[in-house]
């Protein structure tokens, strides 16, 4: 079970590791970024990439058994969801249907199928060049009090800056850190933030089952959440494990508010469209 302590991450496979540390409706929030199951351990030589800073033991799954271990490690995070909990899911394509399977067997429900772009760097003749990941926004049915958490204004006050921070096609910024140890296919935290803070609340439970280069956790606990987490890679957890220490509690962000001026061409704008809405009604349209 999570402790009182601001942060628990354990050294081992997520599934014994929920079922052993983490209590039932426990978690606000999960956010990770699984194995694809497409042999990502030789990736490096496939892109030609250079990862001399990369940790070493990167832990793929074998295509054969993605099936079920995509149903194995979602029956639990769902299990420690509280009603009303989130849940992200970061997937590729190749194996986006065992995850979608595997949601469909719980009883979340699907919020958003959200494409994130991401330029890949890799070209191709015969086909359409891959330049998007998927996230999955997923929820527990809400129970008498306890409701899902969506923060529709945290970044903006009006209507219109919201909208467009929150539409379902989002950009995936590259997480450039040359010179420093990383973790292969590491997430930048800049695009985990906006996750976290839309989807749970100052001292919420966040959880990632693959903890990976641990950027789910360092940004959880800048904005001031509780973190839970489990890294199988033995190398991955020494190196950043020790990154959790010390970690300064940002303040909640002030949202941005539009000038008067701006705020005032809007609002005219907005009753010219509320005048034409009551007009049509009434005219039966």
């Amino acid at each position: 079970m999570y402790s009182d302590k601001t942060y628990q991450v354990y050294n081992q496979d997520c599934i014994s590791g929920m079922l052993e540390h983490v209590a039932t409706e426990s978690v606000d929030l999960v956010f990770t970024d699984p194995p694809y199951g497409i042999r990502g351990d030789e990736l490096d030589v496939h892109y030609h990439r250079d990862e001399s800073n990369v940790v070493p033991g990167y832990v793929d799954v074998p295509l054969e058994s993605y099936a079920e271990f995509s149903r194995d490690w979602i029956t639990e995070a769902a299990r420690c969801l509280r009603p009303g909990g989130s849940m992200y899911i970061v997937s590729g394509y190749t194996n986006l249907h065992h995850i979608l399977n595997a949601l469909h067997t719980t009883d979340l429900l699907e919020i958003n199928h959200i494409i994130a772009q991401y330029s890949f760097g890799v070209s191709t003749k015969k086909k359409w060049v891959s330049s998007h990941y998927h996230v999955l926004f997923w929820a527990k049915p809400d129970r008498s009090q306890s409701k899902r958490t969506f923060n529709t204004n945290w970044k903006y006050t009006d209507q219109k800056d919201s909208y467009h921070d929150r539409l379902t096609v989002q950009p995936m910024p590259r997480d450039y850190k040359p010179g420093q140890i990383k973790n292969k296919n590491q997430l930048s935290e800049e695009f985990i933030d906006k996750f976290i803070m839309y989807s749970s609340n100052r001292g919420d439970l966040v959880m990632d089952p693959f903890c990976g280069g641990f950027t789910t956790a360092r940004q959880s606990l800048r904005r001031g959440r509780g973190f839970v987490g489990f890294e199988l890679n033995q190398h991955a957890y020494d190196a950043f494990v020790p990154t959790l220490e010390g970690i300064e509690d940002l303040p909640d962000p002030m949202p941005i508010v539009p000038s008067d001026a701006e705020l005032a061409k809007r609002e005219k704008l907005r009753e010219g469209w509320r005048r034409d809405r009551v007009l049509r009604k009434q005219q039966g349209k």
